[in-house]
């Protein structure tokens, strides 16, 4: 992970605005960490640095087929990040928070665990994510 000014990230912020749910996340988390690999940044949604941990963060409001091909697609996208990210960082663990409103989470984790092979951990909810970051920075006895 590479540390940048808080100005360059205040830019970069301002052109790219947070979703909703990346707002719901953001009161606890360093938001859009940014990763060089070879000749790319890649800028995930947030980081834990103490815990060596990557959230990324999609949630879907369509109908639920609509939704899920989505969320599916979008899982393939954020697999190729997880999979570039950990090439240069191995000991990272990658999360993923995925939301889809109108189709039940066990639905949403069939399709997002059979495209993400890079993921270490995949949440369908905010409080099983809360749950996660309570674990892990417990552990780091924050």
């Amino acid at each position: 992970m590479i540390v940048v000014s808080s100005k360059w990230m205040s830019q970069v912020r301002s052109l790219v605005p947070l979703t909703e749910q990346e707002e719901e996340v953001s009161h606890i988390l360093l938001q859009h960490a940014v990763f060089p690999v070879a000749n790319r940044m890649y800028v995930v949604d947030f980081s834990l640095p103490e815990q060596r941990a990557v959230i990324e963060c999609w949630r879907s409001t369509s109908r639920r087929g609509v939704a899920l091909t989505w969320v599916e697609r979008n899982a393939c996208y954020v697999d190729v990040k997880f999979r570039r990210i950990k090439g240069a960082c191995p000991d990272l663990k990658c999360v993923a928070l995925v939301e889809v409103v109108q189709a039940d989470s066990a639905v949403v984790r069939v399709y997002v665990s059979a495209v993400m092979e890079h993921g270490d951990v995949l949440r369908c909810s905010m409080e099983e994510l809360a749950g996660v970051v309570r674990e892990w920075c417990g552990k780091e006895g924050a």
